[in-house]
């Protein structure tokens, strides 16, 4: 939970720092002193200064915190609502059955063999619906018949192929010429 907001965080002050020295509050040459008069901004030159900084910041907050808060906040509505019987995904990706809650460990039963497994609640990604839990299909009367239609046979394998090789080539030069 903390490391999100950590990285919020960091991404705002990094914001925050290039805004003031774009705007030129931080004094990057002469202290923010105008070179030709000698006289500073004034507070009307402070305050517009500051104007991108308050900027950055609510943008951020309608972009990054505001959103990531309602997610928190109905993760945290469902798993207090997990009761027994219902379906759930832990975040490992294990699917199971809900047969205990106790306060934060909850004890799911999972696979044919009903193996049973204590999670804490933090660990819980979603609670699964009936309509969306994979169903087996089931085959009608017809479909049999279809797919021995659309069935074909299996091609027969063939060996490694073997390749010929060439015949050396016999130098053409008669032996009785050279002598």
């Amino acid at each position: 939970m903390f490391k999100g907001t950590k990285r919020i965080a960091a991404v705002m002050l990094f914001a925050a720092f290039t805004a003031l020295a774009l705007s030129g509050c931080m004094p990057m040459d002469g202290g923010g002193i105008d070179a030709g008069t000698g006289e500073g901004g004034g507070a009307a030159g402070g305050m517009m200064s500051f104007l991108p900084l308050i900027l950055i910041v609510v943008v951020f907050y309608f972009i990054l915190i505001r959103p990531q808060n309602k997610k928190n906040k109905q993760v945290a509505q469902m798993r207090s609502a997990i009761k027994r019987g219902d379906r759930i995904t832990t975040i490992g990706g294990f699917i199971g059955k809900v047969v205990r809650v106790k306060d934060e460990v909850i004890t799911i039963e999972v696979g044919s063999d009903k193996t049973k497994l204590d999670i804490m609640r933090w660990g819980i990604s979603k609670i699964d619906d009936a309509t969306t839990a994979p169903k087996a299909p089931k085959e009608s009367d017809d479909e049999p018949a279809e797919k021995e239609k659309t069935k074909q046979k299996p091609k027969k394998l063939e060996g490694p192929k073997k390749e010929k090789k060439p015949e050396p080539e016999e130098d053409e030069v008669d032996e009785d010429e050279d002598e």
